[in-house]
Protein backbone atom coordinates (compact mmCIF):
# COMPACT_ATOMS: atom_id res chain seq x y z
CA UNK A 1 0.00 0.00 0.00
CA UNK A 2 1.43 3.36 -1.04
CA UNK A 3 1.59 6.54 0.93
CA UNK A 4 0.81 7.46 4.50
CA UNK A 5 -2.45 7.64 6.37
CA UNK A 6 -5.33 10.01 5.60
CA UNK A 7 -7.62 11.93 7.89
CA UNK A 8 -9.26 9.67 10.44
CA UNK A 9 -12.98 9.39 10.99
CA UNK A 10 -13.90 10.90 14.33
CA UNK A 11 -14.92 8.28 16.82
CA UNK A 12 -14.00 5.34 14.57
CA UNK A 13 -11.56 3.96 17.11
CA UNK A 14 -11.62 4.62 20.83
CA UNK A 15 -8.27 5.68 22.18
CA UNK A 16 -6.59 5.92 18.77
CA UNK A 17 -3.73 8.39 18.53
CA UNK A 18 -3.41 11.37 16.21
CA UNK A 19 -3.63 10.19 12.59
CA UNK A 20 -1.25 11.25 9.86
CA UNK A 21 -2.25 12.61 6.47
CA UNK A 22 -1.68 10.60 3.33
CA UNK A 23 0.75 12.16 0.90
CA UNK A 24 -1.19 14.39 -1.53
CA UNK A 25 -4.43 12.99 -0.05
CA UNK A 26 -4.48 10.11 -2.53
CA UNK A 27 -6.08 6.78 -1.69
CA UNK A 28 -3.97 3.73 -2.32
CA UNK A 29 -5.18 0.94 -4.57
CA UNK A 30 -6.49 -1.30 -1.78
CA UNK A 31 -8.40 1.57 -0.16
CA UNK A 32 -9.93 2.36 -3.55
CA UNK A 33 -10.89 -1.30 -3.99
CA UNK A 34 -12.58 -1.30 -0.57
CA UNK A 35 -14.62 1.78 -1.43
CA UNK A 36 -15.61 0.45 -4.84
CA UNK A 37 -16.78 -2.80 -3.25
CA UNK A 38 -18.81 -0.96 -0.62
CA UNK A 39 -20.36 1.17 -3.38
CA UNK A 40 -21.19 -1.97 -5.35
CA UNK A 41 -22.72 -3.53 -2.24
CA UNK A 42 -24.79 -0.40 -1.63
CA UNK A 43 -26.09 -0.48 -5.20
CA UNK A 44 -26.97 -4.16 -4.88
CA UNK A 45 -28.75 -3.44 -1.59
CA UNK A 46 -30.74 -0.72 -3.33
CA UNK A 47 -31.71 -3.10 -6.13
CA UNK A 48 -32.79 -5.80 -3.70
CA UNK A 49 -34.59 -3.26 -1.53
CA UNK A 50 -37.25 -3.17 -4.25
CA UNK A 51 -38.47 -6.44 -2.75
CA UNK A 52 -38.79 -4.95 0.74
CA UNK A 53 -42.15 -4.03 2.23
CA UNK A 54 -41.03 -0.43 2.84
CA UNK A 55 -40.14 0.12 -0.81
CA UNK A 56 -43.39 -1.50 -1.92
CA UNK A 57 -45.40 0.86 0.26
CA UNK A 58 -43.43 3.85 -1.04
CA UNK A 59 -44.15 2.71 -4.59
CA UNK A 60 -47.84 2.38 -3.69
CA UNK A 61 -47.97 5.83 -2.08
CA UNK A 62 -46.39 7.36 -5.19
CA UNK A 63 -48.43 5.52 -7.83
CA UNK A 64 -51.86 5.05 -6.26
CA UNK A 65 -52.73 8.78 -5.88
CA UNK A 66 -51.83 9.29 -9.55
CA UNK A 67 -54.13 6.44 -10.55
CA UNK A 68 -57.01 7.74 -8.41
CA UNK A 69 -56.59 11.32 -9.63
CA UNK A 70 -56.46 10.17 -13.25
CA UNK A 71 -59.61 8.07 -12.88
CA UNK A 72 -61.52 10.96 -11.28
CA UNK A 73 -60.40 13.59 -13.80
CA UNK A 74 -60.97 11.34 -16.81
CA UNK A 75 -64.45 10.45 -15.52
CA UNK A 76 -65.36 14.13 -15.13
CA UNK A 77 -63.59 15.71 -18.11
CA UNK A 78 -63.31 13.02 -20.79
CA UNK A 79 -66.18 14.39 -22.89
CA UNK A 80 -65.19 18.05 -22.68
CA UNK A 81 -65.43 19.60 -26.12
CA UNK A 82 -62.17 21.50 -25.61
CA UNK A 83 -60.21 18.50 -24.32
CA UNK A 84 -57.02 17.63 -26.18
CA UNK A 85 -57.26 14.11 -27.55
CA UNK A 86 -53.49 13.49 -27.34
CA UNK A 87 -53.40 14.40 -23.64
CA UNK A 88 -56.41 12.17 -22.95
CA UNK A 89 -54.79 9.19 -24.67
CA UNK A 90 -51.47 9.76 -22.94
CA UNK A 91 -53.02 10.03 -19.46
CA UNK A 92 -55.19 6.96 -20.06
CA UNK A 93 -52.33 4.72 -21.18
CA UNK A 94 -49.94 6.07 -18.54
CA UNK A 95 -52.53 5.35 -15.85
CA UNK A 96 -52.98 1.80 -17.13
CA UNK A 97 -49.20 1.38 -17.08
CA UNK A 98 -49.02 2.59 -13.47
CA UNK A 99 -51.81 0.24 -12.41
CA UNK A 100 -50.37 -2.83 -14.14
CA UNK A 101 -46.87 -2.07 -12.86
CA UNK A 102 -48.07 -1.65 -9.28
CA UNK A 103 -50.07 -4.89 -9.39
CA UNK A 104 -47.11 -6.75 -10.91
CA UNK A 105 -44.67 -5.41 -8.31
CA UNK A 106 -46.91 -6.61 -5.48
CA UNK A 107 -47.31 -10.02 -7.14
CA UNK A 108 -43.52 -10.39 -7.43
CA UNK A 109 -43.10 -9.21 -3.84
CA UNK A 110 -45.47 -11.86 -2.48
CA UNK A 111 -43.95 -14.61 -4.61
CA UNK A 112 -40.47 -13.71 -3.37
CA UNK A 113 -41.51 -13.28 0.25
CA UNK A 114 -43.62 -16.39 0.86
CA UNK A 115 -41.59 -19.51 1.67
CA UNK A 116 -44.44 -22.03 1.65
CA UNK A 117 -44.15 -25.05 -0.60
CA UNK A 118 -47.17 -24.05 -2.70
CA UNK A 119 -45.85 -20.53 -3.31
CA UNK A 120 -42.39 -21.93 -4.08
CA UNK A 121 -43.87 -24.02 -6.88
CA UNK A 122 -45.79 -21.01 -8.20
CA UNK A 123 -42.62 -18.95 -8.03
CA UNK A 124 -40.64 -21.47 -10.05
CA UNK A 125 -43.42 -21.66 -12.61
CA UNK A 126 -44.41 -18.02 -13.06
CA UNK A 127 -41.45 -15.89 -11.94
CA UNK A 128 -39.60 -16.00 -15.31
CA UNK A 129 -42.79 -14.97 -17.07
CA UNK A 130 -43.44 -12.17 -14.57
CA UNK A 131 -39.84 -10.96 -14.89
CA UNK A 132 -40.18 -10.79 -18.67
CA UNK A 133 -43.51 -9.00 -18.34
CA UNK A 134 -42.01 -6.48 -15.94
CA UNK A 135 -39.13 -5.85 -18.35
CA UNK A 136 -41.61 -5.28 -21.18
CA UNK A 137 -43.65 -2.90 -19.02
CA UNK A 138 -40.52 -0.95 -18.10
CA UNK A 139 -39.59 -0.55 -21.77
CA UNK A 140 -43.15 0.44 -22.69
CA UNK A 141 -43.24 2.90 -19.80
CA UNK A 142 -39.97 4.50 -20.92
CA UNK A 143 -41.25 4.86 -24.49
CA UNK A 144 -44.56 6.34 -23.34
CA UNK A 145 -42.73 8.70 -20.99
CA UNK A 146 -40.76 10.05 -23.97
CA UNK A 147 -43.98 10.41 -25.95
CA UNK A 148 -45.46 12.36 -23.04
CA UNK A 149 -42.50 14.73 -23.10
CA UNK A 150 -43.22 15.51 -26.75
CA UNK A 151 -46.97 15.80 -26.39
CA UNK A 152 -47.15 17.63 -23.07
CA UNK A 153 -43.93 19.54 -22.38
CA UNK A 154 -42.80 20.21 -25.96
CA UNK A 155 -46.23 21.17 -27.25
CA UNK A 156 -44.97 24.73 -27.63
CA UNK A 157 -48.15 26.53 -26.62
CA UNK A 158 -50.38 24.45 -28.86
CA UNK A 159 -54.02 23.59 -28.23
CA UNK A 160 -53.09 20.88 -25.72
CA UNK A 161 -51.36 23.43 -23.49
CA UNK A 162 -54.69 24.86 -22.32
CA UNK A 163 -54.15 24.77 -18.55
CA UNK A 164 -57.00 22.31 -18.09
CA UNK A 165 -57.14 19.77 -15.27
CA UNK A 166 -56.23 17.01 -17.72
CA UNK A 167 -53.17 18.92 -18.91
CA UNK A 168 -52.01 19.71 -15.36
CA UNK A 169 -52.46 16.06 -14.41
CA UNK A 170 -50.33 14.94 -17.36
CA UNK A 171 -47.67 17.52 -16.50
CA UNK A 172 -47.47 16.35 -12.88
CA UNK A 173 -47.29 12.72 -13.99
CA UNK A 174 -44.26 13.55 -16.12
CA UNK A 175 -42.61 15.48 -13.26
CA UNK A 176 -43.11 12.51 -10.92
CA UNK A 177 -41.66 10.20 -13.57
CA UNK A 178 -38.56 12.40 -13.79
CA UNK A 179 -38.20 12.25 -10.00
CA UNK A 180 -38.49 8.44 -10.00
CA UNK A 181 -35.77 8.18 -12.64
CA UNK A 182 -33.25 10.71 -11.37
CA UNK A 183 -33.70 10.63 -7.58
CA UNK A 184 -31.83 7.29 -7.14
CA UNK A 185 -28.99 8.66 -9.31
CA UNK A 186 -28.78 11.81 -7.21
CA UNK A 187 -28.76 9.78 -4.00
CA UNK A 188 -25.96 7.63 -5.39
CA UNK A 189 -23.91 10.71 -6.32
CA UNK A 190 -24.49 12.14 -2.85
CA UNK A 191 -23.29 8.86 -1.36
CA UNK A 192 -19.96 8.88 -3.23
CA UNK A 193 -18.09 11.44 -1.07
CA UNK A 194 -19.45 9.83 2.09
CA UNK A 195 -18.13 6.44 0.98
CA UNK A 196 -14.74 7.96 0.14
CA UNK A 197 -14.21 9.95 3.32
CA UNK A 198 -16.51 8.44 5.95
CA UNK A 199 -16.55 4.74 5.10
CA UNK A 200 -16.87 3.47 8.71
CA UNK A 201 -20.04 5.54 9.07
CA UNK A 202 -21.50 3.99 5.90
CA UNK A 203 -20.66 0.48 7.07
CA UNK A 204 -22.20 1.18 10.46
CA UNK A 205 -25.44 2.36 8.82
CA UNK A 206 -25.51 -0.65 6.47
CA UNK A 207 -25.03 -3.00 9.41
CA UNK A 208 -28.03 -1.43 11.17
CA UNK A 209 -30.22 -1.66 8.06
CA UNK A 210 -29.13 -5.16 7.05
CA UNK A 211 -31.97 -7.68 6.96
CA UNK A 212 -30.65 -10.79 8.78
CA UNK A 213 -32.99 -13.00 6.74
CA UNK A 214 -31.08 -12.25 3.55
CA UNK A 215 -28.14 -14.27 4.80
CA UNK A 216 -25.46 -12.09 3.21
CA UNK A 217 -23.71 -11.17 6.42
CA UNK A 218 -21.78 -13.48 8.70
CA UNK A 219 -22.99 -14.41 12.17
CA UNK A 220 -21.13 -13.10 15.19
CA UNK A 221 -19.91 -16.63 15.96
CA UNK A 222 -18.41 -16.96 12.47
CA UNK A 223 -16.73 -13.56 12.80
CA UNK A 224 -15.32 -14.43 16.23
CA UNK A 225 -13.67 -17.54 14.77
CA UNK A 226 -11.52 -15.42 12.46
CA UNK A 227 -7.92 -14.70 13.41
CA UNK A 228 -7.42 -11.80 15.81
CA UNK A 229 -3.98 -10.34 16.47
CA UNK A 230 -2.49 -7.47 18.42
CA UNK A 231 -0.46 -5.14 16.28
CA UNK A 232 3.30 -5.14 16.69
CA UNK A 233 5.70 -2.84 14.86
CA UNK A 234 7.35 -5.74 13.04
CA UNK A 235 4.16 -7.35 11.68
CA UNK A 236 3.93 -5.40 8.40
CA UNK A 237 5.94 -3.07 6.23
CA UNK A 238 5.44 0.58 7.10
CA UNK A 239 3.38 1.26 3.97
CA UNK A 240 1.11 -1.71 4.76
CA UNK A 241 0.53 -0.93 8.42
CA UNK A 242 -2.83 0.77 8.05
CA UNK A 243 -6.51 -0.11 7.81
CA UNK A 244 -8.01 0.29 4.33
CA UNK A 245 -11.46 0.97 5.80
CA UNK A 246 -10.82 3.92 8.11
CA UNK A 247 -7.41 4.88 6.59
CA UNK A 248 -5.78 5.09 10.04
CA UNK A 249 -2.33 3.72 10.85
CA UNK A 250 -2.23 0.76 13.17
CA UNK A 251 -1.18 1.56 16.73
CA UNK A 252 0.75 -0.75 19.02
CA UNK A 253 -1.43 -3.34 20.76
CA UNK A 254 -4.49 -2.50 18.67
CA UNK A 255 -6.62 -5.51 17.81
CA UNK A 256 -6.49 -6.49 14.15
CA UNK A 257 -8.60 -8.98 12.25
CA UNK A 258 -6.80 -11.07 9.61
CA UNK A 259 -9.13 -12.71 7.08
CA UNK A 260 -8.47 -16.05 5.33
CA UNK A 261 -7.37 -14.13 2.21
CA UNK A 262 -4.60 -12.54 4.36
CA UNK A 263 -6.01 -9.01 4.20
CA UNK A 264 -6.01 -7.27 7.57
CA UNK A 265 -8.05 -4.46 9.12
CA UNK A 266 -8.94 -2.95 12.45
CA UNK A 267 -11.10 -5.48 14.25
CA UNK A 268 -13.96 -3.06 14.91
CA UNK A 269 -13.91 -1.78 11.31
CA UNK A 270 -14.08 -5.11 9.52
CA UNK A 271 -16.41 -6.80 12.02
CA UNK A 272 -19.21 -4.36 11.21
CA UNK A 273 -18.63 -4.88 7.49
CA UNK A 274 -18.74 -8.67 7.87
CA UNK A 275 -22.14 -8.38 9.54
CA UNK A 276 -23.34 -6.77 6.29
CA UNK A 277 -21.39 -8.89 3.80
CA UNK A 278 -19.35 -12.00 4.59
CA UNK A 279 -16.65 -11.20 2.04
CA UNK A 280 -13.33 -9.42 2.28
CA UNK A 281 -13.93 -5.72 1.57
CA UNK A 282 -10.73 -5.63 -0.50
CA UNK A 283 -10.78 -8.75 -2.69
CA UNK A 284 -14.41 -9.89 -2.21
CA UNK A 285 -13.35 -13.40 -1.25
CA UNK A 286 -15.69 -15.13 1.19
CA UNK A 287 -14.44 -15.47 4.74
CA UNK A 288 -15.62 -19.08 4.61
CA UNK A 289 -13.06 -19.86 1.88
CA UNK A 290 -9.43 -20.46 2.70
CA UNK A 291 -6.50 -20.17 0.36
CA UNK A 292 -4.32 -17.52 -1.14
CA UNK A 293 -5.16 -13.94 -1.79
CA UNK A 294 -7.05 -13.15 -4.94
CA UNK A 295 -6.06 -10.53 -7.45
CA UNK A 296 -7.07 -7.13 -6.16
CA UNK A 297 -7.73 -5.85 -9.64
CA UNK A 298 -10.88 -7.91 -9.93
CA UNK A 299 -12.18 -6.24 -6.81
CA UNK A 300 -12.28 -2.82 -8.34
CA UNK A 301 -15.09 -3.68 -10.74
CA UNK A 302 -18.42 -2.07 -10.00
CA UNK A 303 -21.56 -3.71 -11.31
CA UNK A 304 -23.70 -1.18 -13.14
CA UNK A 305 -27.26 -1.12 -11.84
CA UNK A 306 -30.11 1.03 -13.05
CA UNK A 307 -32.68 1.82 -10.38
CA UNK A 308 -35.89 3.07 -11.88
Amino acid sequence: MAGHVAVSIAGAHDGSSRPLLREQGALNEEAQAVRMNVLNSSVQEAREARNSRLIMWILTVVNLPQIVAAVVIMALRWKDATACYRIQVWVLLHTLHLAFTLALEWAIYYLNGDVSHRISRLRERYMPMLANLKYALDLAGLFWFLVGNMWVISDGGGRCDDGSAMYRLALWMIVISYAKIFLPCLLLLALLPIICFCLPCVIRVLSRLQDPMRGKGATQDAIDRLTTEQYEATMFEDEDASCCICLNDYELQQELRRLPCKHHFHKECVDEWLMVNSTCPTCRKSIFDGGDEQDNGAASRVDVAVIV
